[in-house]
């Protein structure tokens, strides 16, 4: 303690006796407590900003309130939601996703002058944005003569069940086309382990 106290003692005295200490003691407290406000204005500031986006909110809400058509909106928001799972496919695993688009693109195949067509599987991969749906692309190549090129991409159009067309590419020579199409599943279940 009484190492202390002659420590205490000489900085006490040198305070008194140096007036640069003194003045650099302030400046750093000065410093401290200009930053001090600093840190509670960005607090207050921040604090104004989620009161405004809350009470904006609140706004909306008061306002949604206010409406009395809600009966027709659930309606409208039940078939809304309906158009859009029908235009979805399904399926239980990747597998069958995988089949099910083979299967229904080898069926538009059929009628079109194509040659030497050949349907690979591609990306399988579950939509990161989007809980619940996977993106499953075949890709499709062949010989072909002018004009089936538009049938083909007619049928995919019309098909009932969303399909993209990600790719189109068309050579001529040799003739030679290259179609990836994708198409957005829901229903797919976590993948699971082959060992189990």
């Amino acid at each position: 303690m009484n190492a202390l106290g002659t420590m205490l003692g000489r900085v006490g005295s040198e305070f008194s006796e140096n007036r640069r200490a003194r003045f650099g003691a302030w400046l750093i407290l000065g410093i401290v407590f200009v930053y001090g406000l600093l840190v509670q204005s960005d607090r207050v500031r921040g604090a104004y900003d989620a009161y405004g986006a809350e009470a904006a909110r609140l706004v909306r809400a008061e306002r949604l309130l206010g409406e009395e058509d809600w009966p027709q909106l659930l309606v409208a928001e039940r078939e809304a939601s309906r158009a859009l799972e029908g235009a979805f496919w399904e399926a239980e695993t990747e597998g069958v996703a995988q089949a099910r688009l083979q299967a229904v693109l080898t069926d538009m195949l059929k009628g079109l002058d194509l040659r030497r067509p050949a349907i690979r599987s591609g990306v399988s991969q579950a939509v990161p944005e989007v809980p619940g749906v996977w993106q499953v692309q075949m890709r499709l190549t062949c010989r072909y003569r002018p004009g089936a090129e538009l049938q083909m991409l007619y049928r995919l159009a019309t098909h009932p069940k969303k399909l993209v067309v990600e790719r189109l590419d068309v050579r001529r020579q040799p003739p030679r086309t290259t179609l990836i199409v994708s198409a957005y599943f829901i229903g797919i279940g976590p993948a699971q382990d082959i060992r189990e």
